[in-house]
């Protein structure tokens, strides 16, 4: 239930706040006092959007504050992905704020946490049913039409549109997981592919750091192999020509000769000449060395091209996969260890597919029973909601349900296959017309009085607001609207704006919205009346003034009658 009602600067209203009693709540005053100005104000909170000119002359801000007492069945009201913005809603108070700044600058809190003016709407959107003249309220629209219509068909279809939603959300989902894995199993494909092909070159390559290495080598000795030849030889002659010429070789052992005719003269000389000896074998030695290399070397242009044509392969691949052979080799075992996974884990397209057909099989058939069952609860409501709006003052009045069912799969949604609206017949002869187009606010007013009442004691119990429900009505039917706004706020709890002294003398809770104006500034000011109070409102309601006694004992015997149940 909707607890209190705090606007600061908002228009003329500079302070005011309304506690709300859980039964029937009403607002009276004289016309212009501004009693619009409080369903203006809970339309702020429902998400309409803020004109120019609502902030109070000498403020900077307007507040609009509204504190609900949350059972834990209103939880539900409550969208989950509002629930979840602000950390989560319990029972108890849950508090809506909008501040409207005089430079246009809005801010919308859901108890302190600060939300988008969609967020704000779609929270009270759930516990505020609003019908007032000029306004787009909740009864025009097609899916509370629709919540209306279920309840009226009783819990069997309620439970019903809830099973269809559980079972539409599962054939969605499957139908999510079945392009998910045909997305992946494409994707997977490709990958095979890919892995397939650089496996299989780099397997095919055999690639190895110890070849690369010797190949390496050989290149530059197949490169230079003419060179080596000539230069390794002419260098093998400097150290034995074999007799040819004068070489390293014979001018050691020259030396060595002339050395050891001087042995045992001084042991300095003598260890020189051990040392030369050493050498004249060991230049003997590397002579041997460079004739058995240049014996192994030899011109090779088809080896060397050979040679070439594989390390080009090495750069190529090194170059491919991740700029050297170490790289292209550990890429070569990640690639394989993934391509043995893929190969493990191919998708079951076909089992995900029988999942999708088998639960948008079962949508389907739920969605046409639901439809069905809804198709058979329309004549009743419609039946219920005329006689309704025949004693509501509105006795050429007939509600027709015009419901379109699309069983596509495609066109399914939440809610099932079908859209629902409500048309109003408004005089005979005429065809029925969107209520958005052809009702006025009384007629919406009494129109989802006379839809409530047909559903009093069934479904949800949202407060209810009723904007100008007397407009153009008097006399028997004034009676009848205010008796049954009181029976139906007995289950739900209502918030009336009203000019009919029948409808505020049943009141649980009656505020009186007053003007007040002098030459520079004029104020709205709220006032909660009880006692004389009423008695005094009701006095003027009835046309009568303070002065008057009979029409103040009229307005108190009105009271009394009130105090003792419905009105006769």
């Amino acid at each position: 239930m909707l607890a209190s009602l705090a606007i600061r600067n908002f228009v003329l209203i500079e302070d005011g706040t309304l506690e709300f009693d859980p039964e029937l709540n009403v607002l009276t005053g004289e016309t212009g006092a501004g009693k619009t100005l409080l369903t203006r104000a809970l339309g702020l909170l429902m998400g309409e959007r803020a004109e120019e000119g609502l902030v109070g002359k000498s403020a900077s801000e307007a507040l609009i504050q509204a504190v609900f007492e949350l059972s834990e069945a209103d939880l539900k009201a409550i969208p989950e992905d509002v629930q979840a913005l602000v950390g989560g809603v319990a029972p108890g108070e849950f508090i809506i704020t909008r501040r409207l700044g005089n430079e246009g600058r809005n801010r919308c809190f859901i108890n302190d946490t600060t939300v988008t003016l969609g967020a704000m709407a779609s929270a009270v959107g759930g516990l505020l049913s609003f019908a007032g003249q000029h306004e787009y309220r909740r009864l025009l629209d097609p899916r509370y039409q629709l919540t209306m219509l279920d309840e009226w068909a009783g819990d069997d279809v309620v439970q019903l549109a809830v099973t269809f939603r559980e079972a539409f959300q599962r054939a969605r989902e499957a139908e999510r997981s079945l392009e998910e894995a045909r997305r992946t199993q494409e994707s997977r494909l490709r990958e095979l592919e890919l892995l397939r092909f650089q496996v299989g070159e780099l397997a095919e390559a055999a690639l190895s750091l110890e070849e690369e290495a010797a190949l390496t080598g050989e290149q530059r000795v197949l490169s230079r192999a003419e060179e080596i030849l000539r230069n390794a030889g002419v260098a093998a002659s400097c150290l034995n020509s074999d007799g040819e010429q004068v070489d390293a070789g014979s001018l050691i052992a020259q030396a060595a000769s002339q050395l050891a005719s001087l042995a045992g003269v001084d042991d300095a000389l003598d260890g020189i000449a051990n040392d030369l000896s050493e050498v004249q074998y060991h230049v003997a030695d590397l002579a041997r060395e460079l004739h058995t290399y240049i014996a192994g070397v030899s011109v090779d242009e088809e080896r060397l091209a050979a040679v070439d044509e594989r390390l080009r392969r090495y750069t190529d691949l090194a170059r491919k996969y991740g700029g050297s052979t170490a790289a292209a080799l550990e890429h070569q075992a990640a690639a394989a260890a993934r391509l043995g996974e893929l190969e493990e884990s191919e998708v079951d397209l076909s089992r995900l597919e029988g999942v999708r057909v088998a639960e948008t099989a079962r949508a389907l058939q739920l969605a046409e029973s639901l439809s069905e069952k809804r198709r058979l609860a329309i004549p009743t409501l419609e039946e219920a909601v005329g006689g309704h709006l025949r004693d509501l003052g509105m006795p050429s009045a007939a509600l027709c349900v015009d419901l379109r069912t699309e069983t596509a799969w495609e066109r399914l949604r939440e809610s099932g296959a079908d859209v629902a609206e409500f048309l109003l017949v408004a005089n005979p002869g005429q065809p029925p017309r969107s209520l958005a187009k052809t009702a006025s606010g009384g007629e919406l007013s009494r129109v989802l009085l006379g839809v409530k009442c047909a559903l009093a004691g069934i479904g949800t119990s949202e407060t209810l607001v009723f904007d100008e429900i007397d407009a153009g009505i008097g006399g028997r039917t004034a009676v009848t609207v205010a008796n049954k706004l009181r029976q139906l706020a007995a289950r739900s709890q209502l918030i009336v704006v009203t000019h009919l002294a029948q409808v505020a003398a049943l009141a649980t809770r009656h505020y009186l919205v007053d003007k007040s104006a002098d030459a520079r500034n004029a104020v709205t000011r709220l006032a909660p009346l009880s006692g004389d109070g009423v008695v005094g409102e009701l006095c003027r309601m009835l046309g009568g003034g303070p002065d008057d006694a009979e029409a103040m004992a009229h307005a108190r015997d009105l009271r009394d009658r009130a105090a003792e149940g419905l009105l006769d």
